[in-house]
């Protein structure tokens, strides 16, 4: 007998729902209403302090003085005494000249002197003796003055020897080059055997006790820049040290090359600096106290301007804000803050007036 599964299909449904019991299927549950998202920020509050608009600039450190050691007479320069990078003191032997020129011409100014000094003295004798004789009417008033004038000659002789004898000492003393200043040797500019003629250099010494600062700030600061303003100074030589100081002289003319213009100072040297190093300055072009800053990350551009969200129960509030000077990674607030607001940082620029936040732990 033959199967018909057709014929069956409809039994064994009712079959297979008997046996599920007759359970019915579970009602769908009501969505359960999700909880408003916020935005996850980190915090700051606001406080006033005293801010300094400075301005830096990087300049050089100059020798105040820089001399220039020169011959001053003709001859052939035998050696220096001193090497560069030495200290010398005032009156230290430098170099030397070749002296024999010189060592002649004072003997021979010294035996003119000899000379007419024995003349002046065999002819105050004779006047001595014709003013007794003139007395006793020995002999003629002519004679006795023809002895008096030719005294006055050897005497104005005697003087002009003398002045060239000094002249010719003092160039020999010329020949042992001096130093008249303290300092450090920078430069040797002759060498030994040089024939050397009146300011011809030798040496260059620096002072190093003094230093002036040269710091080039743009033009567009010039209505901004007046004597006196304050400085801070720091040099890659000695990056520890600073030096505060003040302009003592604006430049008056802009640099060609650089179109800036140039403050001076002039500071004692605090110990490690040379002249040609790099010093940073730091012009404090102004102070005001009871300023606001803020970090720039919590700033924000929107359509209504500059804005910054203050933070009260959980809710951002946008604050509309006046910027000032932007200082160290901080924005100064001139207008929309007093001071103590809290005010969201990180996460800022995805907030909008109202929206809830929730404010990190690791502030």
């Amino acid at each position: 007998m033959s199967f018909n599964f057709r014929l069956w299909l409809p039994t064994l449904a009712i079959a297979l729902l008997s046996a599920c019991g007759g359970s019915e299927a579970p009602k769908p549950t009501e969505k359960t209403k999700s909880a408003p998202r916020t935005t996850i920020i980190s915090t700051a509050i606001t406080q006033s302090t005293t801010v300094e608009v400075i301005e830096q600039s990087v300049g050089s450190l100059e020798s105040i003085i820089r001399p220039e050691v020169s011959a001053e007479i003709e001859g052939r320069y035998i050696g220096g005494f001193v090497i560069t990078g030495q200290r010398v003191k005032p009156g230290q032997l430098l170099a030397e000249l070749d002296t024999e020129d010189y060592a002649i011409a004072a003997q021979a100014a010294d035996a003119e002197v000899a000379q007419l000094e024995a003349l002046a003295r065999n002819q105050r004798r004779t006047v001595k003796r014709f003013t007794k004789l003139v007395k006793d009417k020995l002999i003629s008033i002519d004679r006795y003055d023809e002895a008096r004038a030719q005294l006055d000659s050897l005497e104005e002789q005697l003087k002009a020897a003398k002045a060239r004898s000094n002249q010719k000492q003092r160039g020999l003393t010329k020949t042992r080059v001096l130093s008249a200043y303290d300092g450090i040797v920078d430069e040797e500019l002759a060498s030994p055997g040089d024939f050397l003629k009146v300011g011809d250099p030798l040496f260059r010494i620096i002072k190093v006790d003094k230093l002036r600062a040269r710091l080039p700030l743009p033009e567009t600061l010039a209505n901004r820049l007046t004597l006196g303003l304050k400085l801070r100074l720091v040099s890659p030589m000695a990056p520890d040290l600073t030096v505060e100081s003040s302009i003592q002289e604006i430049r008056p003319t802009v640099g060609s090359r650089n179109r800036a213009i140039d403050i001076l100072t002039i500071i004692d040297n605090p110990g490690p600096w040379q002249p040609g190093a790099s010093v940073t300055g730091e012009i404090i072009l102004t102070t005001r106290a009871n300023a606001i800053l803020v970090p720039k990350a919590s700033l924000v551009l929107r359509p209504a301007g500059k804005v910054v969200y203050v933070i009260s129960d959980s809710i951002a509030h946008q604050q509309i804000v006046e910027v000032g000077e932007y200082i160290n990674g901080s924005i100064e607030i001139t207008s929309g803050l007093e001071g103590g607001e809290t005010i969201a940082v990180n996460g800022a620029g995805f907030l909008t007036d109202g929206s809830p936040v929730t404010i990190s732990e690791a502030n």
